[in-house]
């Protein structure tokens, strides 16, 4: 089998790893070290009674054996049956008994092979069930305050092995600083213009969770979802409040690094201080700062500073090479479905507006719009007001975005029958609720897109508490609360009057 691990992983994973004997044999032929796969096959032969082989396959096996019977391995050498049919390299192989560690892969088949063999078990000792102290990921002091959730995300349905293969192998190798408890997430995916898209604006579906136990304890796992481990899922309801801090902070670095990257388009430099986004009415690149998004900001820079900038660094490096979670320089990294800067795409044939990081959806709002009246094209955000006046008392609600220089703008309006309709002269027409938490959300400079066709069909706003997967067990969960910044820059201008073509 020929590939990069993960590919590897996601081949063996479309296999019943404990009940296809033969699939392990030849899987094991190519890949001699991956000794969860020889623990398998060990069980394997045990409940067939030929335990000569079994010896073997513990023998290969080494510290998962251990981990798991909590036991030494005592192998039986003469026990072997002389007539099997063993390679001689695996034979030879066996004899050395490598003493390295275990191979990358090796770690996320010791987490995804457990799945059915601990969904199989009746739900009340599925909860006794636990990794290996081995496996636990190496605990460090969070910040004071801080959720010690991490969370990695990936997309739900089928098709996408390799894509959850890459999510776990960050969850439990490459972040392996993070301690606490980790969660695989899943986000619905999208059929549409270009590919697939990530429904982040969605709830999101917990699939598993692994807790690190105290010094010397073993680690807890929690599975979340029916229908990925066939079996009665654990509540995800105690996951509700972590995830939910976890989304903010993400969207908040989101924030940030749109507002570092619009302002170096714009500006040429990057900014040093937060105050240079938080300058007021005309500059107003941002309305305020969350004391997270300050913390993050010294680190954010860094990264803008760097060849490429923030573009560059999310194109060359690797998912996951920092925590999804803690402080510092590694958490200025955000999740991979995040990494680029924000854009605002306006699709007229659904009368749909949705701000999108790369191929992920952030948030979707039903707009109105002036039919042909309404240009197309690219546009940039030129102009944020906040309570703008018009000819009449309320006429744009109380924000809006001009786009680039022009009569156009993205506004607020108070006749919400229009939402959904082609009654404006031209503007984009938002709900207040709605205008409000865009215009916290996207910096000065922001990229927008109008057409048609441009984002999947059947788009919807997001909110509420239906799920993308299985609620038998609470099922996903959905944002609590929009996204808000603090109101810290003057972003008003009384003297003018402004005649957008609403």
């Amino acid at each position: 089998m020929k590939g990069k691990p993960d590919e590897k992983l996601a081949e063996f994973l479309r296999h019943n790893p404990i009940d296809d004997r033969s699939y392990l044999k030849d899987y094991i032929r190519e890949h001699r070290d991956q000794r969860m796969a020889w623990y398998l096959l060990g069980r394997e032969y045990t409940s067939r009674g030929e335990h000569g082989k079994a010896a073997y396959c513990f023998g290969q096996s080494g510290e998962i054996f251990e981990a798991f019977e909590k036991k030494k391995i005592a192998v039986d050498w003469s026990a072997l049956d002389p007539a099997a049919s063993w390679p001689p390299q695996l034979i030879a192989a066996a004899r050395r008994r490598r003493r390295q560690r275990m191979a990358r892969t090796g770690l996320i088949l010791l987490l995804l092979a457990l799945w059915p063999t601990i969904a199989g078990l009746d739900p009340d000792r599925r909860a006794a069930v636990r990794l290996p102290a081995g496996a636990a990921l190496a605990a460090v002091e969070p910040a004071a305050g801080e959720s010690t959730l991490r969370a990695y995300l990936t997309a739900a349905g089928e098709g996408n092995p390799v894509q959850s293969a890459g999510a776990l192998e960050r969850m439990l190798l490459r972040d392996r600083k993070g301690g606490g408890e980790a969660a695989l997430l899943s986000a619905k995916s999208l059929e549409g213009p270009g590919g697939r898209w990530l429904a982040w604006h969605r709830p999101l579906q917990p699939l598993l969770s692994v807790r690190s136990g105290e010094p010397g304890q073993p680690a807890g796992i929690s599975y979340y979802d029916a229908a990925a481990c066939a079996c009665r899922p654990d509540d995800p309801a105690r996951l509700a409040g972590p995830v939910e801090a976890w989304r903010q902070k993400q969207e908040q670095l989101l924030v940030l690094r749109s507002a570092m990257e619009a302002y170096r388009e714009t500006r040429g430099k990057v900014p040093q201080s937060p105050e240079e986004l938080l300058a007021p009415y005309p500059d107003n690149v941002l309305p305020g700062m969350t004391p997270y998004m300050r913390e993050m900001f010294p680190h954010v820079r860094k990264q803008a500073e760097a060849p490429g900038g923030l573009r560059g660094a999310a194109g060359s490096s690797a998912p996951g090479d920092a925590p999804a979670g803690g402080s510092g320089a590694a958490a200025a990294s955000p999740d991979p479905a995040l990494q680029e800067p924000m854009r605002i795409i306006i699709d007229k044939s659904t009368h749909r507006m949705a701000l999108v990081s790369g191929g992920t959806i952030v948030r979707s709002y039903k707009v109105g719009l002036g039919g042909v009246r309404t240009p197309e094209g690219e546009f940039a955000i030129s102009e944020k007001v906040r309570d703008p006046k018009g000819k009449s008392q309320g006429e744009f609600g109380t924000r809006g975005m001009v786009l680039s220089g022009t009569n156009y703008a993205i506004h607020g309006t108070g006749r919400l029958a229009s939402i959904g309709k082609d009654q404006s002269l031209g503007c984009v027409r938002m709900g207040q609720a709605e205008v409000e938490e865009l215009f916290d959300m996207v910096p000065l400079g922001t990229k927008v897109t109008i057409g048609s066709g441009l984002l999947p069909k059947g788009l919807t706003d997001g909110s509420g508490s239906s799920g993308t997967g299985n609620n038998s067990a609470g099922g996903s969960i959905p944002r609590q609360a929009p996204f808000k910044l603090p109101a810290e820059v003057q972003e008003k201008n009384p003297g003018q009057i402004y005649r957008w073509l609403n």
